[in-house]
């Protein structure tokens, strides 16, 4: 499903967010969310959530949309079309186990009460969790264990937008690389659109198909992450940290004189060190 947001404001009474803010992000795609504090990362998440409106302008996602009236469609409906991933899992958990929370979520929308066990098992395979998280209390679980959960619950019924905020905090490099094969398999076969929020710049480096980068109420960049991180010293310029490999890059040709292309997965990388040799 595409997004776009359309001619877009969205203000506090004394603050103005976005001011006729126009982006769109493509479906089937991996896009990733950049902002400094205060750009409106988390009111851009929060207008697709409907827990915000527009002032003025329309949010569209795929068939539906959204205006300062609100959907005039199925609400619900268009709510499980979206999985959320918050940056703090544990705040939107309610109950004592796993299971309760993963069955408030498929009773939330209406899902066959003998099918939803297969959902469940279905969706905890897919994150890389036993079944024996089922029956422990999710406030005992690490904050990765959270998120992972958090994920699968967010999978369990199935949306075609998948919205993660912060989605590598608290993981390990396995727990991470499971995430990123996860991601990228949600793509290639499934098809979902997938909006991620996050500062971990090697994650997007390796993740991204394309980056959008909010200031001043407006899209500051958007494009491919190739073309992005391309514009290197104009991210540094706004404070923005480098990925490894872009940072290993700009050394390797401002110390050595050596060209390497862009890569975002570390054997290219190397491939293309040895080939200048």
């Amino acid at each position: 499903m595409e997004i776009k947001f359309q001619n877009l404001f969205y203000m506090f009474p004394n603050q103005t967010i976005f001011n006729s803010l126009n982006v769109t992000i493509p479906s089937g795609k991996i896009t990733c969310l950049l902002g400094k504090n205060g750009s409106g990362k988390s009111i851009f998440v929060n207008l697709l959530r409907l827990i915000r409106l527009p002032k003025k302008g329309s949010i569209f996602v795929g068939d539906y949309e959204i205006t300062s009236r609100g959907m005039l469609q199925n609400v619900l409906e268009y709510e499980n079309q979206i999985g959320y991933v918050s940056s703090f899992p544990e705040e939107n958990y309610s109950y004592d186990t796993v299971l309760k929370e993963f069955l408030a979520q498929l009773e939330k929308f209406h899902y066959n009460p003998a099918k939803r066990r297969k959902h469940i098992e279905d969706a905890l395979e897919i994150v890389g969790l036993s079944l024996d998280y089922l029956y422990r209390d999710p406030f005992s679980l690490s904050s990765g264990e959270m998120r992972l959960v958090s994920l699968a619950i967010a999978l369990s019924h199935n949306p075609k937008v998948l919205i993660l905020e912060n989605p590598t905090i608290g993981l390990d490099k396995e727990r991470k690389r499971t995430v990123i094969n996860l991601l990228m398999r949600l793509k290639s076969r499934y098809k979902k659109t997938i909006l991620i929020v996050s500062q971990d710049m090697n994650f997007i480096n390796e993740i991204a198909d394309t980056i959008v980068i909010l200031k001043d109420g407006k899209v500051w960049k958007q494009g491919a992450k190739k073309e992005i991180f391309a514009a290197s010293k104009g991210l540094v310029k706004e404070g923005f940290s480098l990925p490894d490999m872009v940072s290993f890059r700009e050394l390797a040709l401002d110390k050595k004189k050596i060209r390497l292309g862009y890569q975002s997965d570390v054997n290219d990388l190397v491939k293309d060190i040895l080939r200048q040799e």
